[in-house]
């Protein structure tokens, strides 16, 4: 497939007009347009980007990734990836440890499942607690946190799939035992990040030194920023090993507060929409999440009965609208929800347009709606977005 585009998104900024050449899945070569090549797509007023990554994950469509079945996770990758999200980690919350163990042995049998499809790649699992502090529990049940000592990470870990599962673990490094807990987790080749936490500065750029490199959704369940305590958010903004996970449905976070995250982090923001089971359904529709109803409210903002937020409702390519609306550079915006979250998990081989690189690619129109998705160069269907 030869794909001309007016501009495409490459190292964080808009170039063109360029050719992109695919071969066998991947980018083969990008070069300048001339305008007398032949190619397939034609992309005169568009834009085109890699396909969006969106590392936190809890569900959409109805469907938790928690307990998802088969045909639960089809209806998610496909309709995340008609979206141009053509990368995810599922992430699973709090639950009791067998549960969770579970959970992750399903996110690792639906990788494999759904490896070869034209869908959203799952990235690996995201498992947000349960080694949480009880002080910054947002919508996780308390009752179910535990302290990251070594039995109950051996229990994690015990099972091959789900330890084949895991990718990323969110933890509150100021709980007992956590700076361990982080330097085994890292030492195994997996992603540990600060959230849900309660730490003081010190303690954060402590399991920094542990290894930690990872925040999850700023601002947000976490010690905040005060001037003579800079909390959670103070410290991973100011301290480059950290990349700095975002909520970006301007509910969360007022977007003149991603804007200073942007401003303070640049490439190490990951944009993520914290999207659950209500993402893409209409206001009022109650189910199950983590053991609690859910619904959205009128922002697409998923609330619990007693008005605790539990997550977005919507998918990430609204995010991308709703944050360009609020005048963010476009290309700012995409580069944090492409390239910026492939380099947070050590990936070149996608969220790039880069030769080399999956074909994963995404055409958007003027109103930076998806019109054309491509996963590993095979053209999807757009009639489920």
């Amino acid at each position: 497939m030869r794909l001309r585009t007016a501009r495409a998104l490459i190292g964080g900024a808009f170039v063109g007009p360029v050719v992109i050449e695919v071969v066998a899945g991947r980018i083969g070569r990008i070069r300048p347009a001339t305008g007398d090549e032949s190619v397939d797509h034609d992309v005169v007023d568009g834009v085109v980007t890699a396909g969006l990554l969106d590392l936190q994950v809890n569900g959409s469509f109805g469907v938790d990734v928690a307990g998802a079945d088969e045909s639960g996770w089809q209806t998610l990758l496909t309709g995340l990836a008609a979206r141009g999200v053509t990368g995810i980690e599922p992430t699973v919350i709090t639950a009791p440890l067998p549960d969770t163990v579970a959970a992750l042995e399903r996110v690792g049998r639906a990788r494999d499942a759904f490896a070869d499809e034209p869908v959203a790649r799952i990235l690996g699992a995201h498992l947000e607690g349960p080694f949480l502090s009880p002080a910054r529990k947002g919508a996780h049940r308390a009752e179910c946190m535990l302290m990251p000592e070594r039995s109950h990470l051996d229990t994690l870990l015990e099972r091959p799939t789900a330890r084949d599962a895991l990718r990323t673990l969110t933890l509150a490094p100021e709980l007992p035992g956590a700076l361990d807990a982080i330097r085994r987790l890292t030492g195994e080749g997996y992603i540990v990040a600060v959230g849900h936490s309660d730490a003081t500065a010190a303690q954060v750029h402590a399991a920094g030194d542990a290894g930690a490199t990872m925040t999850t959704h700023v601002f947000n369940a976490q010690r905040p920023l005060k001037p003579r305590e800079p909390g959670v958010p103070g410290a991973v903004l100011t301290d480059d090993r950290f990349f700095v996970g975002t909520i970006i449905d301007g509910q969360h976070l007022d977007h003149r507060v991603v804007s200073l995250v942007l401003s303070a982090a640049g490439r190490r923001t990951v944009g993520v929409t914290d999207a659950i089971v209500t993402a893409g359904l209409d206001a009022g529709h109650w189910l199950d999440f983590g053991g609690e109803p859910v619904a959205n409210d009128e922002h697409g903002l998923g609330r619990r009965h007693d008005g605790t937020i539990a997550g977005a409702g919507i998918v990430l390519d609204e995010g991308v609208r709703r944050m360009i609306g609020a005048g963010i550079d476009p290309a700012v915006v995409l580069a944090a929800c492409t390239e910026n979250a492939a380099r947070s998990l050590g990936r070149t081989d996608i969220g790039h347009v880069a030769e080399g690189a999956v074909a994963d690619l995404v055409q958007w129109d003027a109103g930076w709606h998806p019109a054309r998705v491509w996963v590993g160069g095979r053209a999807l269907s757009m009639t489920t977005r």
